[in-house]
């Protein structure tokens, strides 16, 4: 069965999409990624098993599994694709509902049992989601409040994957994050050192 779940990559400041697509049929056993993913994409695959494994799911090891990431002239970076491939996976699998990815995105690092981790980009990820009329965004709990900083997206919190798993079967909802704008930008930031404790050097100050 195919699945297609949407996710992003960084390019420079901004962000572009990445359409996951995931295939599981019957056939020697194998899990391939295709689509120009670096070294730390590939990867994936053994932390995508462990996840699913470790979160008390059907991993189809005995079956054939290709993920292509989509447009695969675009360079494909960092772990962020572990979410969307294993939702992806899921969804191949007949797992969780397929209607509750649509106007969803997934990002997202996983580690070996199953737990989010911090991600790098989340806010561009954001801004881009809600460019392309994407409602619903879906990552690591950690980087959750960041990625609220975005209006008109719902942040969805996600600490596990199991947790996910739970929301999108419809048995455990999570409910959208959601931060005060105005606190958020009220903070002012502190420093150990002030330029005014330099003496001269006033073009690298300026600078």
């Amino acid at each position: 069965m195919l699945a297609k779940v949407v996710s992003c990559a960084i390019v420079g400041l901004e962000a572009e999409m990445v359409e996951v697509e995931v295939d599981v049929i019957n056939g020697y056993p194998n899990f391939a990624i295709v689509g120009l993913p670096d070294a730390a994409v590939r990867e994936s695959r053994d932390r995508v098993h462990a996840a699913i494994k470790n979160s008390g799911l059907q991993f189809p090891g005995n079956r054939r599994i290709t993920v292509n990431l989509a447009p695969a002239d675009l360079r494909k970076e960092g772990p962020a694709y572990d979410l969307p491939i294993a939702v992806g996976v899921l969804a191949a699998t007949q797992q969780i509902w397929t209607d509750k990815l649509e106007k969803a995105l997934f990002l997202g690092e996983l580690s070996l049992d199953g737990t989010t981790r911090h991600t790098k980009g989340i806010l561009p990820m954001a801004a881009m989601a809600r460019a392309q009329g994407y409602t619903r965004l879906f990552v690591p709990a950690v980087d959750a409040e960041e990625a609220a900083l975005m209006p008109d997206v719902e942040v969805m919190a996600v600490t596990s994957l199991s947790e996910l798993v739970g929301h999108l079967t419809g048995l455990r909802p999570l409910t959208p994050i959601t931060v005060n704008l105005q606190n958020a930008f009220d903070v002012e930031p502190l420093y150990a050192a002030d330029f005014a404790d330099i003496m001269g050097q006033e073009h690298v100050k300026r600078a």
